[in-house]
């Protein structure tokens, strides 16, 4: 089919500021649905995603555009979704009145420009038929300064330098001198990204603030969890706003795996006919590769025929190839599965108790303890993981330290399986333990630990207990984010505990304040109780075929 591109086509939002799209459709006199995405990194970003011409020459208008502030379009860029509800509503509805249009408006689109969807379906746009978020988060908050009380600290910044800073240094310094030296600086502190975050406060990160002193993201950070501002880039305590069907498509080691699951959730509770994939990929990556295991070539997935399917239905009416509600990818097998639901239905809790070292079936009868110091001056470095820290990390899945070279870590076995175990679900982890510090993180991990004694992590977080009794027993749960892994015949589950994942984030200094604003530090001692009465253990879901 031969196609006609626009460039630079230009929509006018409500307050008069005009955003630019690439349009691609048919070279036809014919009308068709539109599909729609709205993205920060410029419009011919990210083709082998979007695949534009393969979805028009398939019957589709295809729109990319760039939201406010950024490249081609108009307007100030304020800061991460700040504007997306509003502009998302108005795109939507100038892209229904085309002359080529047909009047139904799906959206598409990964991470950032999975989140304008979400955004844009909380203002209910009559046109807004249908969406596929892929990697989208729910909060801004969650994926930034309130995991669970902690700051996801380098992925913002990171992001911030590498997917933002070049284009506002455009739009920032009209000097050609001044601009060409701020381009080199730029380049500068992105190569030397390893080497900047153990200096102190963050709130001063010399990357950003040595380009931009009165960086967005600081200010948004000082903002209280209680201001209305975050209304505006908020969706998951607004979920009744959301009357659109989506596809959610979700990584194991992505970033945003919580909030793309919470989205599904809420869509199918609705009946609004959403559906769900989860393969074992990080952000942005959807090859057979994640971090440093391969999980065969039925693990590479062509999204834009998931597309294809989705919006065939949902904007032409054509019948779903596969309507299963939910389809995951399951490691260690390497095996596709189908559920109705996530979790799905047909699983069991199974608990492994903390002993002196050990994973273990029965609870000991008599207690005893285990501690380890945290120095947040030496912190416990992240290692793989549903990390996104542009230069600082690999994502995903990468063998961890032997369990002998950890200091800081308390490290927990079962015994080599003698049969394999489905492991699918959220995994929960519940500890006893006291602190001489007055706040304190714990953070947990799952790996799978091979027959050779390598080890590969699955699924970890934090909480924060931001104020304490020093000395005194208390209990802590962590859920960790969603697996689906067979642990296979002589293999081992093995759990960390510690207290900190540095620089996915930021450490606790055992002050009661934060590395933000200061550099006081306290070196803390945990323990962790096990046997006896004591709850410490880790609660698996276990699926059964």
């Amino acid at each position: 089919m031969k196609l006609i591109i626009e460039t630079d086509v230009m929509a006018t939002m409500r307050d008069g500021v005009k955003l630019a799209a690439d349009i691609y459709r048919p070279d036809d006199n014919k009308r068709y649905p539109v599909l729609l995405s709205r993205l920060p990194y410029n419009k011919t970003y990210s083709f082998d995603f979007m695949r534009p011409h393969v979805l028009a020459s398939q019957g589709y208008i295809v729109i990319l555009q760039d939201v406010r502030g950024r490249y081609a379009s108009e307007g100030v860029f304020e800061g991460p979704y700040i504007a997306e509800q509003t502009d998302g509503y108005d795109t939507v509805e100038w892209a229904a009145t085309l002359p080529y249009s047909d009047g139904k408006v799906g959206m598409l689109g990964l991470s950032y420009f999975g989140y304008t969807q979400m955004l844009a379906a909380m203002t209910q746009p009559p046109h807004l038929t249908a969406i596929a978020p892929t990697m989208s988060q729910n909060s801004f908050t969650e994926v930034s300064q309130d995991h669970n009380g902690a700051t996801e600290l380098s992925m913002w910044q990171t992001w911030s330098l590498e997917s933002i800073a070049a284009n506002l240094l455009e739009r920032t310094y009209t000097d050609p001198k001044e601009l060409a030296t701020k381009r080199l600086i730029l380049q500068n502190n992105i190569t030397n990204i390893p080497y900047t975050y153990d200096s102190y406060p963050y709130g001063q990160w010399q990357p950003i603030t040595s380009l931009f002193p009165d960086f967005y993201l600081f200010d948004m950070y000082r903002k209280p969890l209680t201001d209305p501002f975050w209304d505006k880039i908020t969706v998951k305590n607004q979920y009744e706003k959301v009357k659109t069907p989506g596809l959610h498509i979700a990584g194991w080691y992505d970033c945003f795996l919580k909030g793309t699951l919470e989205n599904f959730k809420n869509g199918q509770q609705k009946g609004l006919g959403d559906q769900l994939i989860i393969g074992p990929w990080v952000h942005g990556d959807f090859s057979a590769r994640s971090g440093e295991l391969y999980y065969g070539e039925q693990a590479r997935a062509e999204l834009y025929r998931w597309h294809l399917e989705w919006f065939n239905h949902q904007l032409k009416g054509l019948p779903l190839i596969d309507s299963t509600p939910v389809r995951y990818f399951t490691m260690g097998t390497n095996e596709w599965h189908s559920a109705t639901t996530w979790p799905p239905a047909n699983t069991k809790e199974k608990r492994y108790y903390l002993n002196r070292r050990e994973l273990v079936l029965e609870r000991s009868a008599s207690e005893s303890s285990l501690s380890y110091e945290h120095d947040p001056k030496s912190p416990v470095r992240t290692r793989g993981g549903v990390t996104f820290m542009h230069g600082l990390e690999v994502e995903g899945p990468k063998e961890q330290l032997p369990i002998t070279s950890l200091k800081d870590t308390l490290s927990f076995e079962t015994e080599a399986l003698k049969e394999p175990l489905n492991v699918t679900g959220n995994v929960r982890v519940l500890l006893e333990v006291s602190t001489d510090a007055t706040s304190v993180d714990f953070t947990a991990k799952l790996s799978d630990v091979y027959p050779d004694g390598t080890a590969y992590n699955l699924t970890d977080d934090i909480v924060r207990i931001k104020h304490v009794n020093k000395n005194e027993r208390f209990t802590v749960e962590i859920e960790l984010w969603g697996t689906s892994n067979v642990f296979l015949e002589g293999h081992r589950l093995r759990l960390d505990i510690a207290s900190s994942n540095f620089p996915r984030f930021d450490v606790n200094p055992g002050t009661g304040g934060s590395f933000f604003d200061s550099t006081e530090t306290v070196v803390s001692k945990q323990t962790v109780y096990v046997g006896g009465n004591n709850i410490s253990q880790v609660i698996l879901p276990i699926v059964t075929f």
